[in-house]
Protein backbone atom coordinates (compact mmCIF):
# COMPACT_ATOMS: atom_id res chain seq x y z
CA UNK A 1 0.00 0.00 0.00
CA UNK A 2 1.44 3.30 -0.83
CA UNK A 3 1.51 6.33 -3.31
CA UNK A 4 -1.51 8.64 -3.88
CA UNK A 5 -5.20 9.21 -3.44
CA UNK A 6 -7.78 7.29 -5.57
CA UNK A 7 -10.46 8.91 -7.64
CA UNK A 8 -13.92 7.06 -6.94
CA UNK A 9 -14.98 4.70 -9.27
CA UNK A 10 -18.24 5.62 -11.92
CA UNK A 11 -21.56 3.77 -10.78
CA UNK A 12 -22.10 0.80 -12.62
CA UNK A 13 -25.14 1.01 -15.25
CA UNK A 14 -28.41 -0.77 -13.52
CA UNK A 15 -28.75 -3.93 -15.43
CA UNK A 16 -32.56 -5.26 -15.95
CA UNK A 17 -33.13 -8.53 -14.19
CA UNK A 18 -32.49 -11.91 -15.33
CA UNK A 19 -35.18 -13.90 -16.56
CA UNK A 20 -36.44 -16.30 -13.96
CA UNK A 21 -34.16 -19.48 -14.58
CA UNK A 22 -34.58 -22.77 -13.17
CA UNK A 23 -31.95 -22.25 -10.21
CA UNK A 24 -33.45 -18.72 -10.06
CA UNK A 25 -37.38 -20.26 -9.43
CA UNK A 26 -35.66 -23.12 -7.16
CA UNK A 27 -33.42 -20.24 -5.15
CA UNK A 28 -36.54 -18.82 -4.67
CA UNK A 29 -38.63 -21.70 -3.46
CA UNK A 30 -36.31 -23.05 -1.08
CA UNK A 31 -35.24 -19.48 0.51
CA UNK A 32 -39.13 -19.31 1.18
CA UNK A 33 -38.93 -22.80 2.62
CA UNK A 34 -36.16 -21.86 5.09
CA UNK A 35 -37.41 -18.92 6.30
CA UNK A 36 -40.90 -20.00 7.33
CA UNK A 37 -40.89 -21.40 11.07
CA UNK A 38 -42.92 -24.30 10.16
CA UNK A 39 -40.41 -25.79 7.55
CA UNK A 40 -37.88 -25.56 10.32
CA UNK A 41 -40.16 -27.12 12.85
CA UNK A 42 -40.47 -30.04 11.11
CA UNK A 43 -36.44 -30.29 10.13
CA UNK A 44 -35.47 -30.26 13.79
CA UNK A 45 -37.55 -32.87 14.04
CA UNK A 46 -35.49 -34.81 11.39
CA UNK A 47 -31.50 -36.34 12.62
CA UNK A 48 -30.15 -35.58 9.29
CA UNK A 49 -32.16 -32.34 8.96
CA UNK A 50 -31.37 -31.26 12.54
CA UNK A 51 -27.60 -31.75 11.92
CA UNK A 52 -27.74 -29.61 8.78
CA UNK A 53 -29.94 -27.01 10.66
CA UNK A 54 -27.68 -26.68 13.52
CA UNK A 55 -24.75 -26.18 11.17
CA UNK A 56 -26.38 -23.20 9.17
CA UNK A 57 -27.47 -21.50 12.85
CA UNK A 58 -23.92 -22.08 13.87
CA UNK A 59 -22.92 -20.32 11.27
CA UNK A 60 -25.03 -17.52 11.10
CA UNK A 61 -24.82 -16.90 14.96
CA UNK A 62 -20.71 -16.99 14.34
CA UNK A 63 -21.54 -13.88 11.86
CA UNK A 64 -23.36 -12.31 14.59
CA UNK A 65 -20.27 -12.90 16.87
CA UNK A 66 -17.80 -11.85 14.89
CA UNK A 67 -17.35 -8.75 16.28
CA UNK A 68 -17.23 -10.30 19.91
CA UNK A 69 -14.28 -12.74 18.61
CA UNK A 70 -12.38 -9.72 17.02
CA UNK A 71 -12.86 -7.91 20.26
CA UNK A 72 -11.74 -10.91 22.31
CA UNK A 73 -8.53 -11.31 19.55
CA UNK A 74 -7.86 -7.55 20.46
CA UNK A 75 -7.91 -7.56 23.95
CA UNK A 76 -5.36 -10.35 23.64
CA UNK A 77 -2.92 -8.88 21.59
CA UNK A 78 -3.11 -4.98 23.58
CA UNK A 79 -2.69 -7.18 27.03
CA UNK A 80 0.54 -8.98 25.34
CA UNK A 81 -0.60 -11.97 26.45
CA UNK A 82 0.81 -14.04 23.23
CA UNK A 83 3.99 -12.80 24.41
CA UNK A 84 3.54 -13.31 28.07
CA UNK A 85 3.06 -17.00 26.73
CA UNK A 86 6.05 -16.97 23.97
CA UNK A 87 8.20 -18.84 26.44
CA UNK A 88 6.30 -21.37 27.66
CA UNK A 89 3.17 -21.99 30.23
CA UNK A 90 2.16 -19.34 32.99
CA UNK A 91 -0.62 -19.16 35.98
CA UNK A 92 -3.61 -17.27 35.41
CA UNK A 93 -2.27 -15.49 38.68
CA UNK A 94 1.51 -14.37 36.65
CA UNK A 95 -0.80 -12.98 33.97
CA UNK A 96 -2.84 -11.19 35.62
CA UNK A 97 -0.02 -9.28 37.56
CA UNK A 98 1.25 -8.41 34.47
CA UNK A 99 -1.24 -7.32 32.92
CA UNK A 100 -2.66 -5.23 35.77
CA UNK A 101 -6.07 -7.42 35.73
CA UNK A 102 -7.79 -8.84 38.61
CA UNK A 103 -7.49 -12.65 38.03
CA UNK A 104 -11.00 -13.64 37.57
CA UNK A 105 -11.27 -11.25 34.81
CA UNK A 106 -8.62 -11.99 33.08
CA UNK A 107 -9.52 -15.86 33.47
CA UNK A 108 -12.62 -14.73 31.94
CA UNK A 109 -10.78 -13.63 29.25
CA UNK A 110 -8.44 -16.79 28.62
CA UNK A 111 -11.61 -18.77 29.09
CA UNK A 112 -12.52 -16.46 25.89
CA UNK A 113 -9.69 -16.85 24.34
CA UNK A 114 -9.34 -21.27 24.66
CA UNK A 115 -12.92 -21.47 22.87
CA UNK A 116 -11.07 -19.27 19.94
CA UNK A 117 -8.42 -21.52 20.00
CA UNK A 118 -5.44 -18.78 20.92
CA UNK A 119 -4.53 -20.02 24.15
CA UNK A 120 -4.63 -23.63 26.20
CA UNK A 121 -5.10 -24.63 29.84
CA UNK A 122 -3.29 -27.52 30.12
CA UNK A 123 -3.67 -27.47 33.98
CA UNK A 124 -5.37 -25.98 36.56
CA UNK A 125 -5.36 -22.47 35.92
CA UNK A 126 -1.74 -23.09 33.86
CA UNK A 127 -1.50 -21.73 30.45
CA UNK A 128 -0.19 -22.03 27.29
CA UNK A 129 -0.37 -20.93 23.46
CA UNK A 130 -2.56 -22.44 21.18
CA UNK A 131 -1.80 -22.90 17.31
CA UNK A 132 -3.34 -19.39 16.21
CA UNK A 133 -1.73 -17.68 19.41
CA UNK A 134 1.62 -19.20 18.65
CA UNK A 135 1.63 -17.60 14.85
CA UNK A 136 0.60 -14.28 16.29
CA UNK A 137 3.14 -14.58 19.32
CA UNK A 138 6.06 -14.98 16.51
CA UNK A 139 5.01 -12.71 14.09
CA UNK A 140 5.27 -8.94 15.24
CA UNK A 141 3.55 -8.09 11.70
CA UNK A 142 0.52 -9.46 12.35
CA UNK A 143 -0.05 -8.10 15.90
CA UNK A 144 0.56 -5.03 14.52
CA UNK A 145 -1.95 -5.25 11.92
CA UNK A 146 -4.40 -6.52 15.12
CA UNK A 147 -3.82 -3.24 16.96
CA UNK A 148 -4.50 -1.78 13.45
CA UNK A 149 -7.93 -2.77 13.64
CA UNK A 150 -9.34 -0.93 16.21
CA UNK A 151 -9.24 2.37 13.59
CA UNK A 152 -10.91 0.02 10.73
CA UNK A 153 -13.88 -1.44 13.37
CA UNK A 154 -14.70 2.49 14.45
CA UNK A 155 -14.64 3.18 10.41
CA UNK A 156 -17.11 0.05 10.04
CA UNK A 157 -19.85 1.71 13.01
CA UNK A 158 -21.16 3.77 10.12
CA UNK A 159 -21.08 0.92 7.28
CA UNK A 160 -24.16 2.37 5.94
CA UNK A 161 -22.79 5.73 5.88
CA UNK A 162 -19.69 4.89 4.08
CA UNK A 163 -21.84 2.92 1.53
CA UNK A 164 -24.19 5.88 1.00
CA UNK A 165 -20.86 8.35 1.07
CA UNK A 166 -21.82 10.12 3.84
CA UNK A 167 -19.44 8.99 6.39
CA UNK A 168 -17.10 12.31 5.95
CA UNK A 169 -13.68 11.77 6.57
CA UNK A 170 -12.92 8.40 8.01
CA UNK A 171 -9.55 7.24 10.11
CA UNK A 172 -8.06 4.81 7.60
CA UNK A 173 -8.17 7.50 5.12
CA UNK A 174 -6.13 9.81 7.92
CA UNK A 175 -4.10 6.63 8.69
CA UNK A 176 -2.81 5.84 4.92
CA UNK A 177 -1.93 9.26 4.34
CA UNK A 178 -1.56 9.32 0.91
CA UNK A 179 -5.11 8.28 0.28
CA UNK A 180 -6.51 11.78 1.41
CA UNK A 181 -6.30 13.34 -2.61
CA UNK A 182 -3.80 16.26 -2.82
CA UNK A 183 -0.07 15.94 -3.92
CA UNK A 184 0.87 12.73 -2.34
CA UNK A 185 4.55 13.13 -3.57
CA UNK A 186 4.78 16.66 -1.03
CA UNK A 187 3.56 14.35 1.81
CA UNK A 188 6.70 14.50 4.50
CA UNK A 189 8.42 12.22 6.94
CA UNK A 190 5.77 12.73 9.75
CA UNK A 191 2.82 11.71 7.17
CA UNK A 192 3.96 8.46 6.18
CA UNK A 193 5.90 7.66 9.32
CA UNK A 194 2.54 5.33 10.64
CA UNK A 195 2.01 3.48 7.32
CA UNK A 196 4.96 3.06 6.58
CA UNK A 197 6.23 1.43 10.21
CA UNK A 198 3.01 -0.90 9.38
CA UNK A 199 3.44 -2.23 6.15
CA UNK A 200 7.47 -3.13 7.50
CA UNK A 201 6.29 -4.99 9.93
CA UNK A 202 3.06 -6.99 8.00
CA UNK A 203 5.67 -7.48 5.41
CA UNK A 204 7.23 -10.58 5.98
CA UNK A 205 4.35 -13.24 5.60
CA UNK A 206 3.83 -11.84 2.43
CA UNK A 207 7.28 -11.91 1.34
CA UNK A 208 7.30 -15.23 2.19
CA UNK A 209 4.42 -16.14 -0.16
CA UNK A 210 5.30 -14.50 -2.91
CA UNK A 211 9.26 -15.52 -2.64
CA UNK A 212 8.00 -18.77 -2.30
CA UNK A 213 5.60 -18.30 -5.81
CA UNK A 214 7.77 -16.95 -8.18
CA UNK A 215 11.64 -17.68 -9.14
CA UNK A 216 13.67 -14.53 -8.83
CA UNK A 217 17.08 -16.10 -8.86
CA UNK A 218 16.24 -15.51 -12.98
CA UNK A 219 16.44 -11.75 -12.66
CA UNK A 220 19.61 -9.46 -12.27
CA UNK A 221 18.10 -6.48 -11.13
CA UNK A 222 14.89 -6.37 -9.19
CA UNK A 223 12.47 -2.57 -8.77
CA UNK A 224 9.88 -2.64 -6.37
CA UNK A 225 7.56 -0.08 -7.22
CA UNK A 226 5.72 1.65 -4.24
CA UNK A 227 8.31 -0.28 -2.27
CA UNK A 228 7.61 1.37 1.34
CA UNK A 229 10.66 1.03 3.81
CA UNK A 230 12.37 -1.92 1.54
CA UNK A 231 11.33 -4.72 3.92
CA UNK A 232 10.30 -7.16 0.70
CA UNK A 233 13.32 -5.95 -1.07
CA UNK A 234 15.74 -6.95 2.18
CA UNK A 235 13.83 -10.65 2.02
CA UNK A 236 14.35 -10.89 -1.58
CA UNK A 237 17.84 -9.52 -1.61
CA UNK A 238 18.29 -12.22 1.53
CA UNK A 239 17.11 -14.94 -0.63
CA UNK A 240 19.41 -14.18 -3.57
CA UNK A 241 22.48 -12.54 -3.11
CA UNK A 242 23.33 -11.86 -6.55
CA UNK A 243 20.42 -9.68 -6.98
CA UNK A 244 20.76 -5.92 -7.32
CA UNK A 245 18.13 -3.86 -5.62
CA UNK A 246 16.18 -0.99 -6.71
CA UNK A 247 13.03 1.19 -4.98
CA UNK A 248 10.65 3.97 -5.80
CA UNK A 249 8.41 5.31 -3.76
CA UNK A 250 7.13 8.70 -2.52
CA UNK A 251 10.15 11.36 -1.65
CA UNK A 252 9.43 11.38 2.12
CA UNK A 253 9.37 7.04 1.97
CA UNK A 254 12.17 6.93 -0.16
CA UNK A 255 14.13 8.33 2.48
CA UNK A 256 13.22 5.80 5.27
CA UNK A 257 13.69 2.72 2.59
CA UNK A 258 17.60 3.99 2.11
CA UNK A 259 18.17 4.03 5.86
CA UNK A 260 16.57 0.69 6.27
CA UNK A 261 18.47 -1.03 3.35
CA UNK A 262 21.45 0.19 4.76
CA UNK A 263 20.82 -0.74 7.96
CA UNK A 264 20.37 -4.56 6.58
CA UNK A 265 23.35 -4.32 5.09
CA UNK A 266 22.18 -3.85 1.38
CA UNK A 267 23.45 -0.28 0.77
CA UNK A 268 26.12 -1.35 -1.93
CA UNK A 269 23.64 -3.31 -3.94
CA UNK A 270 20.17 -1.38 -4.00
CA UNK A 271 19.39 2.40 -5.60
CA UNK A 272 16.49 4.39 -4.07
CA UNK A 273 14.62 6.80 -5.85
CA UNK A 274 11.70 9.10 -4.63
CA UNK A 275 8.97 10.64 -6.94
CA UNK A 276 5.23 9.77 -7.75
CA UNK A 277 4.76 6.95 -9.82
CA UNK A 278 1.90 7.91 -11.89
CA UNK A 279 4.05 10.07 -13.39
CA UNK A 280 7.23 10.34 -12.67
CA UNK A 281 9.66 8.36 -15.26
CA UNK A 282 10.56 4.81 -13.86
CA UNK A 283 13.84 3.48 -13.55
CA UNK A 284 14.76 1.50 -16.40
CA UNK A 285 17.22 -0.59 -15.63
CA UNK A 286 16.04 -3.57 -13.98
CA UNK A 287 14.68 -6.83 -15.83
CA UNK A 288 12.13 -7.47 -12.83
CA UNK A 289 9.64 -4.94 -11.59
CA UNK A 290 6.99 -5.92 -8.27
CA UNK A 291 4.08 -4.30 -7.86
CA UNK A 292 3.09 -5.50 -3.80
CA UNK A 293 -0.02 -4.69 -2.38
CA UNK A 294 -0.42 -1.26 -4.79
CA UNK A 295 -3.13 -1.56 -7.73
CA UNK A 296 -5.67 -2.95 -5.16
CA UNK A 297 -4.77 0.68 -3.54
CA UNK A 298 -6.03 2.50 -6.04
CA UNK A 299 -9.42 3.01 -8.40
CA UNK A 300 -9.35 1.53 -12.04
CA UNK A 301 -8.27 5.06 -13.23
CA UNK A 302 -6.01 5.58 -11.34
CA UNK A 303 -4.47 1.82 -11.50
CA UNK A 304 -4.17 2.73 -15.53
CA UNK A 305 -2.27 5.47 -14.87
CA UNK A 306 0.14 3.73 -12.88
CA UNK A 307 0.29 0.74 -15.18
CA UNK A 308 0.69 2.99 -18.23
CA UNK A 309 3.71 4.85 -16.54
CA UNK A 310 5.17 1.55 -16.09
CA UNK A 311 4.54 0.03 -19.62
CA UNK A 312 6.20 3.92 -21.07
CA UNK A 313 9.27 3.37 -18.84
CA UNK A 314 10.26 -0.09 -18.78
CA UNK A 315 12.35 -1.82 -21.56
CA UNK A 316 10.81 -4.45 -23.59
CA UNK A 317 10.88 -8.06 -21.90
CA UNK A 318 10.98 -6.45 -18.26
CA UNK A 319 8.95 -8.86 -16.62
CA UNK A 320 6.13 -7.45 -14.35
CA UNK A 321 5.02 -8.94 -11.07
CA UNK A 322 1.90 -7.85 -9.53
CA UNK A 323 1.31 -9.55 -5.88
CA UNK A 324 -1.57 -8.77 -3.71
CA UNK A 325 -5.04 -10.78 -2.39
CA UNK A 326 -7.48 -11.43 -4.96
CA UNK A 327 -11.08 -12.00 -5.20
CA UNK A 328 -11.62 -15.79 -6.25
CA UNK A 329 -13.56 -18.97 -5.65
CA UNK A 330 -11.05 -20.39 -2.76
CA UNK A 331 -12.00 -19.79 0.84
CA UNK A 332 -8.92 -17.70 1.02
CA UNK A 333 -9.83 -15.69 -1.79
CA UNK A 334 -13.15 -15.18 -0.71
CA UNK A 335 -12.59 -13.80 2.82
CA UNK A 336 -10.01 -11.65 1.55
CA UNK A 337 -12.14 -10.57 -0.57
CA UNK A 338 -15.08 -9.31 1.80
CA UNK A 339 -12.15 -7.91 4.26
CA UNK A 340 -10.69 -6.06 1.59
CA UNK A 341 -13.62 -4.64 -0.32
CA UNK A 342 -14.58 -2.74 3.02
CA UNK A 343 -11.45 -1.66 3.80
CA UNK A 344 -10.84 -0.09 0.84
CA UNK A 345 -14.10 1.42 0.69
CA UNK A 346 -12.97 2.61 4.57
CA UNK A 347 -10.18 4.06 3.29
CA UNK A 348 -11.72 5.81 0.07
CA UNK A 349 -9.33 4.42 -2.05
CA UNK A 350 -8.94 1.09 -4.23
CA UNK A 351 -10.59 -2.39 -4.54
CA UNK A 352 -10.43 -6.12 -4.16
CA UNK A 353 -9.84 -6.98 -7.88
CA UNK A 354 -10.33 -10.79 -9.51
CA UNK A 355 -7.29 -11.70 -11.52
CA UNK A 356 -9.38 -11.49 -14.47
CA UNK A 357 -9.78 -7.46 -13.97
CA UNK A 358 -6.22 -7.40 -13.16
CA UNK A 359 -5.10 -9.12 -16.45
CA UNK A 360 -7.44 -6.89 -18.56
CA UNK A 361 -5.88 -3.48 -17.01
CA UNK A 362 -2.48 -5.21 -17.53
CA UNK A 363 -3.37 -6.06 -20.87
CA UNK A 364 -4.83 -2.71 -21.56
CA UNK A 365 -1.86 -1.10 -20.48
CA UNK A 366 0.33 -3.42 -23.51
CA UNK A 367 1.41 -5.35 -20.87
CA UNK A 368 2.01 -8.85 -22.81
CA UNK A 369 0.96 -13.12 -21.50
CA UNK A 370 -0.13 -11.82 -18.25
CA UNK A 371 -0.62 -15.36 -16.47
CA UNK A 372 -1.94 -16.61 -12.61
CA UNK A 373 0.34 -17.86 -10.50
CA UNK A 374 -1.04 -19.40 -7.25
CA UNK A 375 0.51 -18.89 -3.97
CA UNK A 376 0.88 -20.91 -1.03
CA UNK A 377 -1.63 -18.81 0.65
CA UNK A 378 -4.43 -17.03 -1.26
CA UNK A 379 -5.84 -15.33 1.54
CA UNK A 380 -2.41 -13.12 1.25
CA UNK A 381 -1.39 -12.75 -1.95
CA UNK A 382 -2.16 -14.49 -5.61
CA UNK A 383 0.13 -13.40 -8.46
CA UNK A 384 -0.20 -12.19 -11.98
CA UNK A 385 3.53 -12.41 -13.91
CA UNK A 386 3.18 -10.22 -16.98
CA UNK A 387 5.95 -9.03 -19.61
CA UNK A 388 6.65 -5.30 -20.97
Amino acid sequence: MAGGAGIAEPARETQPAPPPSLAIRLRHWRNRQIGSPGFRRLMARLPVARWIANRKANHLFRLTAGFVHSQILGSCVRLDLFGLLADGGQTTGALAQACGLDPARLRLLLEQAERLALVREMAPDFWMLDDAGAVIAGDAGLAAMIRHHDIFYRDLGDLDGLLRGTAGDTELARFWAYARGGDAAGLDTAAVAPYSSLMRLSQAMIADCVLGAHDFSRYRCLLDIGGGDGAFLAEAGGAHPALELRLFDLPAVAERAQQHLAEQGLAGRSRVQGGDFVQTPLPNDSDCVTLIRILCDHDDDRARRILGNLHRSLKPGTHLVVAEAMAGPSEGARLAASYFSLYFLAMGSGRCRGTGDIMALLTEAGFQAPRIVQTANPLLATLIVARR
